[in-house]
């Protein structure tokens, strides 16, 4: 077992990388954090289904599959590849990705031959230490009658200081103080009724995003008043984005929602997890800069 850790950049450049998700925004988020680790080589599928036929080809060298990847799973898909019947590799490594997983899922996807597990929202250092784990610290590939996967037993790293990320890992418990749950469960509710005006907006567009930015702007203080920075940074950079972007042609309801679903894992987050919560906020600011620079383009275009 290797004891570098981190992986060379060539390495990383050389690296074919299959994402199979079935939500559009997500693979775009995806590759974009996988391009920043100067991987390249990024095929994107809507469906396992999809992803059997461009794998073949493709030949991966590391899969990231969604829970929902579709009319098959996550899960179903891994199984698929750990059988042999799909024309990938059945030693190719794959990253589960999922917005939240209960203990029996867990238990469920170590059962099912994932190599890794991350939870959304994912970011370029996310991305990087599931990949660094899988190359850097493989574990033996298991070929028996009940069980087709990587080793279901491995070495603790002292060293990892990430937050709860890892198949091997137990969901935190007792993270936050009973005020923080209060608070949480006030924010919960509103991020509910966020949510629901974010999927009203596709049927009316410009109601959804006038009351979606009225209730941001209403629970801007009262959010700020939690003490949280990373969730007053994840929620201003909301506000930013509809101020920049909402009505325009550009405006993608999937950023909005992407938002929303970050501030509700955060809320999750023990608070040892700061490093990783920072990442998010910055990967949060990176995108919508991103999204205002391309709607001032394209209006600029237009002009």
């Amino acid at each position: 077992m290797s004891d570098e850790r981190t992986i060379p950049p060539d390495q990383l450049k050389r690296m074919k990388v299959l994402i199979v998700d079935p939500n559009a925004f997500m693979r775009g988020v995806v590759a974009d954090s996988l391009r920043r680790l100067t991987i390249n080589s990024i095929n994107a599928t809507a469906s396992a289904v999809e992803a059997f036929t461009v794998g073949r080809t493709f030949k991966p060298d590391l899969i990231f599959v969604d829970w929902d990847a579709g009319r098959m799973s996550g899960l179903e898909f891994t199984r698929e590849v750990r059988r042999n019947t799909t024309g990938i590799s059945r030693e190719t490594p794959i990253i589960l990705l999922a917005g939240v997983i209960a203990h029996d899922q867990l238990m469920s996807a170590r059962q099912t031959g994932i190599n890794e597990f991350l939870l959304k929202p994912v970011s370029a250092q996310g991305v990087l230490s599931r990949i660094e784990e899988v190359v850097l610290r493989p574990r033996k590939f298991i070929d028996s009658r009940n069980y087709v996967g990587p080793c279901r037993r491995r070495r603790e790293d002292p060293n990892y200081a990430g937050p709860w990320r890892r198949l091997t890992d137990e969901p935190p418990k007792k993270a936050h103080s009973e005020q923080s749950k209060e608070n949480a469960f006030k924010l919960r509710a509103i991020i509910d009724n966020l949510s629901a005006f974010a999927d009203r907006s596709t049927e009316d567009r410009g109601a959804g995003i006038r009351a979606m930015y009225r209730m941001l702007q209403q629970n801007a203080a009262e959010v700020s008043r939690l003490g949280d920075e990373t969730i007053d940074r994840v929620w201003s950079s909301s506000l930013r984005y509809i101020e920049g972007v909402g009505m325009t042609d550009t405006y993608d309801v999937e950023v909005v929602k992407y938002h929303f679903q970050t501030i509700a894992i955060i809320l999750d987050m023990p608070e040892e997890a700061f490093i990783h919560r920072i990442s998010v906020a910055n990967e949060l600011d990176r995108l919508v800069n991103k999204k205002i620079h391309s709607a001032h383009d394209k209006r600029s275009d237009v002009a």
